[in-house]
């Protein structure tokens, strides 16, 4: 029943959504409507999980079992948080795929697939997890849900530049972009800890890593000293994007939500994106990876930016809530920083 409703509840406000994008420009001008209606769906991969009895984990990664989870706490808030303790137990199928804490915590050994089963007061809830190398992790699961609710929360509404995200990170009055601070708020918010990149282990980086730096071209020099600064997108990616005019590598920075592969190479990528016209704001663009420009290092003078963005083909075009206009006809992809492997 719960899937039911879950897919009614989707089906219904995507049909929303396509109807008012059909419409003319001045009557769909108001969004408000669909931004609340898409928040109000918008649900954490514990409600996910609760809502479908399944649930993915990445290999060697580790996550509450939905039904008793404490949900998504921040990093800063998770010393002061009560966590309250689980009623009733828990069991694994299979220990070899997936052991289970008496807290609820789930933790990989190996792929696979396995039933956990939560033994609660009003009866067992039988979990099928699904384990893979592919399988998103649970911290990247959690930015992405964030990104998510900060974009629909903002609802692309004009923010000061000592705006909530600025004020989080500065702790003063502090009028700078803030393309960078949004990135590491939404990470914080997600449960983990973004870091300086100078205390980033670079022999041995964790499989999920944020850093810490209020600018983009710091964002650049760690994930490129990690060795994770990609040609390839995929969702909790960050994305640098460079400005084709002056050459300029490090213009602005925003975070990959949905990746869809198009064929040879090309990539349908839809991000979220902190200070765009002063607003947190959704993009969707095809990118051609192969026009790669995260090799072209800042002494490649001779070296050109390609460019590698173009529009999505109007069929493709079905979020109202999503631009679909490029940037700029002069900024191209930079490269991705791998925040997860």
């Amino acid at each position: 029943m719960k899937q039911l409703l879950k897919r009614t509840s989707l089906g219904m406000l995507t049909a929303c959504l396509m109807l008012c994008f059909a419409l003319p420009a001045s009557a769909a001008e108001d969004l408000t409507p669909l931004f609340e209606a898409a928040r109000q769906a918008l649900l954490t991969p514990a409600q996910e999980g609760c809502a479908t009895d399944t649930y993915a984990l990445h290999t060697g990664d580790s996550a509450y079992v939905p039904y008793t989870s404490p949900g998504v706490i921040p990093y800063d808030q998770q010393e002061t948080a009560e966590i309250a303790s689980p009623v009733g137990s828990f069991s694994s199928a299979d220990e070899s795929i997936v052991t289970v804490s008496e807290l609820g915590v789930m933790t990989v050994v190996v792929p696979g697939q396995v039933d956990v089963t939560y033994h609660g007061p009003e009866g067992d809830r039988v979990l099928s997890v699904t384990v893979a190398d592919d399988n998103l992790p649970e911290a990247i699961k959690n930015y992405i849900y964030i990104l998510r609710r900060e974009f629909y929360e903002v609802q692309r509404a004009k923010l000061p530049k000592y705006n909530q995200y600025a004020k989080w990170y500065y702790g003063r009055k502090n009028e700078v972009g803030w393309c960078s601070v949004f990135t590491i708020y939404c990470a914080n918010a997600a449960g983990t800890n973004p870091i300086k990149k100078t205390e980033v282990d670079v022999a041995n980086p964790p499989m999920v890593q944020f850093l810490r730096e209020g600018q983009v071209g710091n964002q650049y020099d760690g994930f490129w000293e990690m060795g994770r600064f990609v040609g390839v997108p995929k969702p909790g990616y960050l994305v640098i994007y460079a400005e084709m005019n002056n050459e300029y590598r490090t213009t602005h920075i925003g975070s990959v939500i949905d990746v869809k592969e198009l064929g040879e190479g090309k990539y349908a990528v839809t991000t979220v994106e902190g200070n765009m016209s002063n607003s947190v704001k959704s993009y969707s663009y095809v990118y051609d990876s192969n026009a790669d420009n995260h090799l072209v290092t800042g002494e490649d003078k001779k070296v050109r930016l390609q460019n590698n963005m173009s529009t999505l083909p109007e069929s493709e075009q079905t979020d109202p809530l999503v631009q679909y206009t490029l940037h700029t006809n002069h900024w191209s992809v930079f490269g991705f920083c791998q925040t997860w492997e």
